[in-house]
């Protein structure tokens, strides 16, 4: 469960950097070019946008955790992901990347936050219960073929 935490955290920490230069781009494109006394700033912004994804991805691996149930590791994944969002984003807030927010806002972005994870969680679990229904159907195969 280790390595594939550290793969999964690693495979996070690219992508969040990643979508955190696609961001960068997307919002101030000239600056990437124009401003070079502010490559700091945007290396730390790149920073914290893969720690961000390293923690959300890493923490995948706790669904491998054979002793917890669905409900557990969907609990504590969902808490630390919402918790890291927290952070992320009180990150760039204190750090003058992005101004304080409106209470709305913050509500918005907790319902897309929900929604998001809710349908990402459903598309994973059925994925896998496909998976279990085709093992099944495998291992009954299989049964069947021996008692002949």
């Amino acid at each position: 469960m280790k390595k594939r935490a550290l793969w999964m955290s690693l495979i996070g920490l690219a992508l969040g950097a990643g979508v955190g230069i696609l961001f960068h781009l997307l919002s101030e494109p000239e600056a990437y070019l124009a401003q070079p006394e502010h490559r700091l700033s945007l290396v730390l912004y790149l920073l914290a946008s893969g720690l961000y994804g390293a923690v959300n991805m890493g923490t995948s691996a706790l669904y491998d955790m054979e002793d917890w149930s669905i409900l557990r590791c969907t609990a504590t994944h969902f808490a630390i992901c919402l918790g890291s969002s927290a952070l992320f984003f009180g990150t760039l807030i204190l750090a003058g990347w992005m101004a304080m927010p409106s209470v709305g806002w913050w509500a918005v972005m907790l319902a897309a936050f929900v929604a998001v994870y809710c349908l990402i969680w459903l598309f994973q679990y059925l994925a896998y219960r496909r998976k279990v229904k085709n093992m099944n159907a495998q291992l009954r195969k299989w049964k069947n073929s021996r008692k002949k």
